[in-house]
C-alpha cells in the first residue's frame, strides 16, 4: 500500500511542472484576455475600468465586419486550394517515382521557412518595379506594363496564392502518412474490378482520407484566423485595408488604435467562432466513421 502511495506521489511530482508550464503558457493568457475583453486597458496591461460588454460594440461596426468578410475569404479560397494542390501533390509523391525522397523534401521547404523571410521573399518578387515576375514577363513581351500584384485590386488574391504556398506541405505530409497505410490489396481488388483513375480517386482514396481531410482542414483553419506576420510584412493590411484580416485588425486596435479592450473582445469573438466550427466539423467527421 505504502509503495503504490509512494508511486502515486512520484507519478504527480513528474507531470505537475508539465501542467503548470500548460497553465502558464495557455490558460492564464486566455483568461485575461476573456478579462480585458470587458475592460478598458492601458498599453501595460493595468485594468483602468470595467466598461461590460461595450468593447463587443466593435462587432457591430463596418470596420470589423469587412475585415470578417476578407477572412472569411482568405480562409475559403486558401484551404480549397491548400486541399486541391496538396491532395495532388501527396498522390503523386506516394507513387514509385524516380527522385521520389528528393521531390518530397523540397515540397516540405515552404513549411519551414519563417513567415517573415517568406513575407520579404515574395513581396520582392510581386513588387510592381523589381519584382522578378514582371520583369521576366515584359522581357518576354507578354504584357506591356508592370501588373500590380499587390494593389487593391490583386493584393488579396496575390496573398492567399502564397497562403496556399506555405500551406501545402502540412496537408501533403498528412496525406501521405495516410496515403502509406492504404493496403496494396485494396488498389489491387479496385483495379481488378475495373476502378481506375477517378473513378478510384472519388470512391476509394477520398472516402479513406476524408479524416485526414477534415483533421488537417481544422488545424488549417485555425492556423489561418491567427497568421499576422506572414500578411503585414507584404500589406501591411492595405492596401486601402483590402488584406486586412482579423489578425491584423487585432493588432491594428490594440497598438496602433491604443485599445487592448476592443481587441481583445474581437480576439474572443475570433476565437469561440474558430471553437464553433471545429467543434461541429469533429463531430461530423466522428460521427460519420461511427456509421
Amino acid at each position: 500500500m505504502m509503495k503504490q502511495l509512494t508511486k502515486g506521489k512520484a507519478a504527480y511530482g513528474y507531470i505537475t511542472p508539465a501542467v503548470a508550464i500548460i497553465f502558464a503558457i495557455f490558460v492564464i493568457p486566455l483568461v485575461n484576455l476573456v478579462i480585458f475583453s470587458f475592460a478598458q486597458v492601458n498599453l501595460i496591461g493595468k485594468i483602468d475600468k470595467w466598461v461590460g460588454m461595450q468593447n463587443y460594440k466593435i462587432l457591430l461596426t463596418s470596420g470589423f465586419q469587412k475585415s470578417l468578410s476578407i477572412t472569411a475569404v482568405w480562409i475559403v479560397l486558401g484551404i480549397s486550394g491548400i486541399m486541391i494542390v496538396g491532395t495532388i501533390l501527396a498522390m503523386a509523391l506516394n507513387k514509385p517515382i524516380a527522385g521520389r525522397g528528393l521531390l518530397r523534401a523540397i515540397v516540405i521547404i515552404p513549411w519551414v521557412i519563417p513567415h517573415v523571410f517568406a513575407g520579404t521573399m515574395w513581396a520582392w518578387v510581386f513588387n510592381s518595379n523589381s519584382g522578378i515576375i514582371n520583369n521576366v514577363l515584359m522581357k518576354l513581351g507578354m504584357i506591356e506594363r508592370p501588373i500590380s500584384f499587390l494593389g487593391a485590386d490583386l493584393a488579396l488574391f496575390t496573398v492567399i496564392f502564397i497562403r496556399i504556398w506555405k500551406g501545402v506541405p502540412f496537408l501533403v505530409m498528412s496525406e501521405l502518412s495516410a496515403l502509406q497505410t492504404i493496403p496494396a490489396e485494396v488498389e489491387e481488388a479496385a483495379m481488378i474490378d475495373g476502378s481506375t483513375g477517378l473513378h478510384y480517386f472519388f470512391h476509394i482514396t477520398l472516402p479513406l482520407l476524408k479524416s485526414v481531410l477534415v483533421m488537417s482542414g481544422t488545424i488549417l483553419l485555425a492556423w489561418s484566423m491567427t497568421i499576422f506576420d506572414l500578411v503585414y510584412v507584404i500589406t501591411g493590411g492595405g492596401p486601402l485595408g483590402k488584406t486586412t484580416l482579423l489578425s491584423i485588425f487585432i493588432y491594428k486596435q490594440a497598438f496602433i488604435n491604443n485599445k487592448l479592450g476592443t481587441a481583445s473582445a474581437v480576439a474572443v469573438f475570433t476565437m469561440v467562432l474558430v471553437a464553433i466550427i471545429a467543434f461541429f466539423l469533429m463531430r461530423k467527421n466522428l460521427k460519420e466513421n461511427s456509421i
